[in-house]
């Protein structure tokens, strides 16, 4: 356990040092409100300007880059937005700025490629904060690792104390999760009651889930808490059919009105859908939103932003935002420009990358597939949301025809409920790091430099053996070429033994048949002198017969 010493240093480390640094952070490590003191110092240093050092932030999305206003920066980007201002001339950073890049792991090597150029032509300073064992940027590549590789030491400082969760037993679980040992996370949330398999078909699966986060959020709301409960799941398609069925259950409460009407709507892999909306809805924008509030034109929401529908009219929708506010969106500005469809979708879960740096009170891991397409990495997001429990909800039967197809043909052998978590825990457990291409070249190089140290070895034999004998080389060629004769001698001696016994058998065959001839002339000589004394006794008896009479 790091002390809060430690963790100072580590922060020190980050705001002191060169142009560019990473801070491996892990999830719920607060590096946001450490970032606070940071942002402070940097715009309070005025080696390159009377105003201070100008800080900006991004990440891959929205939402995530936002978040860094909280440590007081006050512009932020989607890192495609802020490459897109670079290129266009209407953002130029100067030796100034300090970019504060956060969710590292999501950004892939082209994209960094792009930052690092930039940062050679204009001088700027980069800090970056991630975490490789967190979820993975979509793209070839490992922006992390790559960095690991050619930054010294001291540029790389670590910070591995999480302060999210509440407990000591939940941040040991969590650190399970990171470290890919998903077995024994998973038998103390057993132990606990927080992990479950759940028995039934796909629906009925996602309807236990919904039924335990209706059951979960009373109570977490009669408590009194701010945060409230979380849902996060693998896919796209699970996160909606989830949101669904959550959905109904809230309407039927009648916390959702029953008046509703129905849009064409699409998501932001282009899925459409119609989507019915009622005032007490949540649903999640799919882009970056403008409307009013007071009266006064301003940004209400980024992609990934859940809001809650307050009401709706011919010219847009009324909504509540994230942060409280009532906002006033006008219809056009939700639509897809190509469909004319509404870029929304229900809120009321979250796929894994969208949950990536969201804190809860509590927080529900739906794996309504089962474990098969979930990693190390996509776990340890999913199991870190909370500051208190995480519940796992795993499809059972899911999980068993994984197994099932695992299983060798005409393997009888019983699938028990433990080998299903053994199984699970496998899934959640696999860490694919991925390959590099400065790991190709490396590899040619060690196996080349493995070719010249073998022919050098062979070499100095050869030479060793020459000066200790003048004629090895005429003794090494008389041994070969006697070897050789043997081998083909061998060969040929294993085709005459063959043919051998191939002869004796057909000989064996030969004398045998020879004597049954013999046999058999001699028993035919034998029948016929039989023959030819039975004929002489009758022939006499009959001579007998005449003179008798």
């Amino acid at each position: 356990m790091e002390l809060p010493g430690q963790i100072s240093t580590k922060i020190d480390t980050l705001g002191e040092g060169g142009a560019l640094t990473l801070l491996t952070g892990v999830a719920g490590a607060g590096k946001t409100t450490l970032l606070e003191p940071l942002v402070d110092a940097w715009k309070a240093d005025r080696r390159f300007s009377g105003q201070g050092r100008e800080v900006i932030g991004a990440a891959m999305a929205w939402r995530q880059a936002d978040a860094l206003q909280d440590a007081g920066i006050e512009r932020t980007f989607a890192l495609s937005n802020l490459l897109a201002q670079v290129e266009s001339g209407e953002f130029q950073p100067t030796r100034n700025t300090v970019l504060v890049l956060d969710e590292v792991s999501q950004i892939g090597p082209r994209s960094l490629l792009k930052l690092l150029e930039l940062q050679t032509r204009t001088g700027m300073t980069i800090k970056m904060l991630g975490d490789r064992e967190q979820a993975q940027a979509i793209e070839a590549g490992d922006s992390i690792e790559i960095l690991r590789r050619v930054l010294p030491p001291e540029a790389l400082p670590e910070l591995l104390t999480t302060m999210r969760q509440a407990t000591r037993r939940g941040r040991e679980i969590a650190g399970l999760f990171r470290d890919g040992e998903a077995m024994q996370a998973l038998n103390m949330k057993r132990a606990d009651g927080h992990a479950m398999m759940v028995g039934g078909d796909r629906d009925q699966v996602i309807s236990r889930i919904a039924d335990l986060y209706i059951a979960r959020r009373d109570i977490l709301t009669a408590s009194g808490t701010k945060r409230g409960i979380t849902v996060s799941a693998p896919t796209n398609d699970d996160v909606a059919d989830i949101s669904r069925a959550i959905r109904q259950r809230l309407k039927a409460r009648g916390e959702i009105a029953a008046a509703e009407t129905t849009h064409r709507a699409i998501d932001q892999r282009g899925q459409a859908c119609d989507l019915a909306l009622s005032i007490g809805d949540r649903v999640r924008l799919f882009r970056r939103t403008w409307g009013t509030v007071d009266g006064k034109g301003q940004q209400v929401g980024n992609n990934g932003d859940v809001v809650e529908v307050l009401g709706q009219s011919g010219d847009g929708l009324r909504i509540r935002t994230k942060s409280g506010d009532v906002a006033d969106v006008e219809w056009r500005r939700l639509r897809d420009e190509k469909t004319n469809r509404l870029l929304l979708g229900f809120g009321h879960a979250l796929t894994i990358d969208a949950a990536q740096g969201i804190t809860s009170d509590e927080h529900i891991d739906a794996l309504p597939r089962g474990t098969a397409g979930v990693t190390a990495f996509t776990t340890y997001v999913a199991e870190s949301r909370s500051r208190g429990t995480t519940w796992t909800v795993i499809s059972e039967g899911a999980v068993l025809e994984a197994e099932r197809h695992r299983q060798a043909l005409g393997d009888i052998t019983p699938i028990t409920r433990e080998r299903l978590w053994k199984r699970a825990a496998e899934d959640m457990s696999e860490k694919p790091y991925k390959a590099l291409g400065i790991d190709l070249l490396g590899k040619a190089l060690h196996e080349r430099e493995a070719a010249i140290n073998t022919f050098i070895e062979c070499h100095q034999a050869m030479e060793s053996a020459v000066l200790a004998d003048t004629e090895a080389g005429p003794k090494a060629f008389r041994r070969l070429r006697a070897a050789a004769v043997n081998e083909s001698l061998r060969r040929h001696l294993t085709a005459l033994d063959t043919a051998i016994a191939v002869n004796s058998t057909l000989a064996r065959d030969a004398a045998k048949r020879a004597e049954a001839a013999a046999h058999l002339a001699e028993l035919r000589a034998r029948a016929q002198v039989a023959a030819q004394q039975m004929e002489q006794a009758v022939g006499q008896l009959r001579r007998s017969a005449g003179r008798s009479m």
